[in-house]
């Protein structure tokens, strides 16, 4: 992005030379020619950086290095004097300059000075770009896995649109991966060194949405004690990943289709536009057509996001990722929560499977975590099923429509796999039951 540069200077030659260098140096920047146009640039749009003359009509450098970093403490500001004493130097590093230029200098010495600058302020880019990932890491999403066809053809797409740099809009049930799926892309596309923002519009309050992606300055409304950088501009050279876009306000998709065609944004209270290179996915839990169609999303963001859509299969379409994402979780619990359970039996995975699981991935993951944590041994079994999955036991006495071909030590087994449904698995109250004890019981069950 370019950073902006305030160059106070009296001298409007030295002012216009200072301006072309840092402009070669890829600054926006703005001038003015003495303390009192200074503090009204400071209080209208804190620049990133600052250059200022020692000596001004009105007043002095010093100050307004002051005042500048009063408003933007990590704000770089670099004093130019030509009449450097001791005391100026002190008094000039005292208030906090990064740097003192003495005239007349060279123009490769302003250039090194605009460099330092220009990686300081990555530098605090980054850093504020991991604090909001910090904050922002799910460390406990579920893994990507594709044994489907459905979902090996959702990865070809994602690999294929990852290296163009096009807005994509990933479509799917609640559950289904989405905040994976976008997160590969990124990982697969030229902006994987760069910053990854996800950010949910439906769990972001309407009247905060606005500063959230893109940022305010100081005073733009009450609370806003210092300027903040929003989402959009923190991204920048990245990637911002927009989770249920279809939640958000008529004024955020107003906001968002300026910034998607122009690549430009202005903070909350601002005036001025800042320009960030910043990839956008976006993702919706309902189809977003259908929300044009009812007049609830705008049709013009909706053709600019649509660029490259991608459908999520759910759970329930893609069936050959069940029982390999019910091992990966099984597996999570028992290394995250110490559970001991190691592996389902057939009548659970048969039950596993054949689930039209509405919740899809989420749904999935939180059952398989609640039946390791409730299960005694190494494996799963049928009693530990919620009753939505349970094998449907019909009327509770002893089916009379028994396959006649069935032993007597197997209808033995129907009955003991039945009682202990109806005990919820408890051994002892089943042995009461079956009127035999709770060793005969254990003995059968081994066999």
């Amino acid at each position: 992005m370019h950073w902006d540069l305030l160059i106070v200077e009296d001298d409007v030659p030295m002012a216009d030379l200072l301006a072309t260098l840092a402009r070669d140096a890829g600054f926006s920047a703005r001038t003015c020619h003495d303390v009192e146009h200074a503090r009204t640039a400071l209080a209208q749009r804190p620049p990133d950086a600052l250059f200022t003359d020692l000596r001004l009509p009105d007043g002095d450098g010093v100050a307004i290095i002051q005042e500048a970093l009063a408003r933007s403490p990590e704000m770089p500001a670099v004093l130019i004097t030509g009449f450097a004493t001791i005391p100026d130097v002190v008094a000039a590093f005292r208030a906090g300059a990064l740097d003192l230029l003495t005239k007349p200098f060279e123009s490769d010495q302003i250039a090194q000075v605009l460099q330092r600058i220009d990686d300081l302020l990555q530098q605090q880019r980054r850093f504020d770009a991991a604090l909001r990932r910090i904050e922002l890491l799910d460390s406990d999403s579920p893994p990507l896995i594709a044994e489907s066809q459905a979902m090996r053809e959702v990865l070809d797409l994602c690999e294929r649109v990852s290296h163009m740099d096009v807005p994509v809009l990933l479509q799917g049930e609640t559950g289904t991966g989405k905040n994976l799926v976008a997160r590969l892309i990124h990982d697969l596309s030229p902006r994987r060194e760069g910053p990854w923002f996800p950010v949910n519009c439906g769990a972001v309050a309407a009247s905060l949405a606005e500063s959230e992606l893109f940022g305010h300055e100081k005073g733009a409304f009450t609370g806003a004690n210092e300027r903040k950088r929003g989402l959009l501009e923190l991204a920048d050279r990245g990637t911002l990943f927009l989770d249920e876009i279809n939640s958000a306000s008529p004024e955020i998709q107003t906001r968002l289709l300026q910034f998607v065609q122009e690549q430009t944004l202005v903070r909350v209270g601002g005036q001025s536009p800042l320009s960030v290179d910043v990839r956008i996915v976006a993702a919706s839990n309902q189809p977003l057509q259908a929300a044009v169609d009812e007049g609830a999303f705008r049709q013009d963001l909706f053709y600019r996001l649509n660029v490259f859509p991608i459908t999520i299969p759910p759970l329930r379409e893609r069936r050959a990722d069940i029982l390999p994402l019910a091992r990966h979780f099984l597996a999570q619990a028992r290394k995250r929560l110490g559970t001991h359970a190691r592996q389902f039996s057939e009548p659970v995975r048969r039950a596993l499977e054949g689930h039209n699981w509405p919740g899809n991935v989420r749904e999935l993951e939180n059952l398989v975590t609640r039946m390791a944590i409730l299960c005694p041994g190494e494996t799963i079994d049928p009693s530990l099923l919620p009753p939505e999955l349970a094998p449907s036991t019909g009327n509770t006495a002893l089916p009379v429509d028994l396959p006649p071909e069935l032993t007597l030590a197997e209808v033995e087994r129907i009955w003991i796999e039945q009682t202990l449904r109806r005990c919820n698995n408890n051994k002892t109250e089943a042995a009461r039951r079956l009127g035999i004890n709770p060793s005969t019981l254990h003995r059968k069950l081994r066999e």
